[in-house]
């Protein structure tokens, strides 16, 4: 069983790429696969491709159309292990015009980021973190997305309370 990455993303660009990749959808799912196709599932490929082994159940997800020749995909979803970075930087590379944004959080490995495809990759870890700490470990913004000085000071109550 994994651990479950959440991730929040905005994929955005001209509108025929946009609703095309989201015609290969089942309403979200299987987004990786539309955007990144890797065919038949094998776990190898699916990590190199796509950045998790698994594709992605896309109820949290929504097609826009910005009404201005741009459309986009936008909301949430979880992804096995890690964020699929490497499928939305593909997507990105193959289709000019197309920017991808992603919010990451992976309590579990208590790992945390923001990647675009302009900008790349910024991840932090904070597992020896505390309330107390956290802005020590990860920049403010990430911080303030992902709620994380409230959310650690619940698991330190929880922890005091259960000794």
């Amino acid at each position: 069983m994994p651990n479950w990455c959440n991730n929040s993303v905005d994929i955005t660009g001209p509108i025929d790429v946009i609703q095309a990749a989201w015609n290969r959808t089942d309403d979200g799912s299987n987004l990786l696969e539309a955007i990144t196709p890797i065919g038949e599932w094998d776990y190898g490929v699916a990590i190199d491709s796509w950045g998790t082994k698994w594709d992605i159940n896309g109820e949290g997800l929504e097609f826009v159309d910005n009404q201005d020749g741009t459309a986009s995909i936008t909301g949430w979803f979880d992804s096995a292990w890690s964020p699929p970075l490497q499928a939305f930087a593909t997507f990105c590379d193959n289709n000019p015009g197309v920017n991808a944004e992603i919010f990451y959080q992976e309590e579990g490995m208590c790992f945390v980021g923001r990647w675009n495809n302009v900008e790349g990759d910024d991840c932090h870890e904070y597992a020896e973190a505390t309330s107390k700490t956290i802005r020590e470990y990860v920049p403010e913004y990430l911080v303030d997305e992902f709620d994380l000085e409230y959310n650690l000071e619940q698991w330190e109550e929880l922890d005091e309370e259960m000794e």
